[in-house]
């Protein structure tokens, strides 16, 4: 991830989460607070200090939570069965991969899917910035805590000839395996080969405009719909991160907005139409995933940069809901909300399919 206001290095913002964040184990700090009651939940439902994050759910309907590197975790997981009572698990990985030689470099923004009979995490592997050819790398597992074995980069910077080679995401259409991907430089699309381990060259097309980032679809309505993140991230209270949306009939888009835009005519930060803005209480929501419950709607997690009460990351769920042109409304009519009915969750879904 790239903030064109800061040349702070992502890893160093992550080290200023605190001790009081960090629990006796090593482990993220979940928040403790987030049922309310049997019937409803508080935001933020934690953990504390997890940012880009990805979620799948097994067939057994456990949620499993992964977010950016931080100090103590190189992607760290955790594990909920309502998407609102987290236990944190481990790391994903015990050490960073070895294909980057560059100290500086850090391992954001994880996308996690089952696929060809194993989890895949996807990850972007860069330094702040990412000037110094960043990718986008694959580890697998058997089981969703891991242990993940690191299979290397999918591809590079320099391989398709563009910069910015972060901030993954795995959508399968009609059985092939694409990424979508792409950090403040435009946001692309590529084919990748059946056994989603490399990339098919010339396949490359333009989805969405510059100043933009953490590209993520769901596929609904009819519609394809690409949600990303604009505005200026991990700057604590003062970012203004937020999340907007197009849509298209095709998966290649092209993608437009409930003004009519195409997203790949937009190339200036907050140049969309927001379907999630921070309020004095959730500051710079983002970097968002979305998965579905047991009644089959739709629910956003995703990270706000701080609250009103502490100054770091920390984890948020909000119901999708749809107007009737079928664009999306999420949390509290657009902006994130305190409290929610809980999510149905406890059946065995063991033919749920995610995005």
């Amino acid at each position: 991830m790239f903030d064109d206001s800061t040349n702070t290095p992502r890893r160093n913002v992550l080290r200023g989460i605190g001790a009081s964040a960090i629990t006796a184990t090593g482990a993220v700090g979940l928040s403790g607070l987030a049922l309310a009651d049997e019937h409803t939940y508080q935001n933020p439902v934690g953990p504390i200090g997890f940012g880009d994050t990805s979620v799948v759910r097994t067939c057994n309907g456990t949620y499993y939570a992964y977010g950016t590197e931080t100090p103590e975790d190189v992607v760290p997981i955790a594990r909920s069965n309502d998407l609102v009572d987290w236990t944190y698990i481990g790391s994903a990985f015990e050490m960073q991969p070895d294909w980057r030689d560059d100290p500086d470099a850090g391992v954001w923004a994880p996308s996690v899917n089952y696929f060809n009979g194993e989890y895949y995490l996807y990850y972007s592997y860069s330094t702040w910035g990412s000037q110094n050819n960043p990718g986008i790398g694959l580890a697998t597992a058997n089981h969703p805590a891991g242990p993940f074995t690191d299979q290397g980069p999918v591809f590079r910077a320099e391989d398709l000839g563009m910069t910015n080679a972060i901030d993954g995401e795995l959508v399968v259409v009609d059985d092939t395996p694409y990424m979508v991907w792409g950090s403040w430089y435009g946001i692309y699309g590529v084919e990748l080969t059946p056994d989603g381990r490399d990339y098919v060259p010339g396949t490359v097309f333009h989805m969405a405009g510059d100043m933009i980032e953490g590209a993520m679809i769901v596929r609904e309505n009819g519609y394809y719909y690409l949600f990303y993140s604009t505005g200026n991230c991990c700057d604590g209270r003062n970012s203004t991160y937020e999340v907007e949306v197009g849509r298209s009939e095709s998966f290649f888009g092209p993608y437009v907005n409930q003004n009519g835009d195409d997203l790949r005519d937009l190339n200036d930060h907050h140049a969309g139409v927001a379907v999630l803005t921070g309020t004095d209480e959730f500051i710079g929501p983002g970097h968002n995933t979305a998965i579905q419950d047991d009644d089959g709607d739709w629910w956003m997690v995703y990270h706000v940069e701080a609250t009103d009460e502490i100054d770091t990351r920390v984890l948020m769920i909000d119901p999708i809901r749809w107007d009737d042109a079928g664009w999306p409304i999420v949390g509290d009519d657009g902006t994130p909300s305190r409290e929610q009915p809980v999510p149905p969750a406890g059946a065995d879904v063991c033919n749920y399919r995610s995005r």
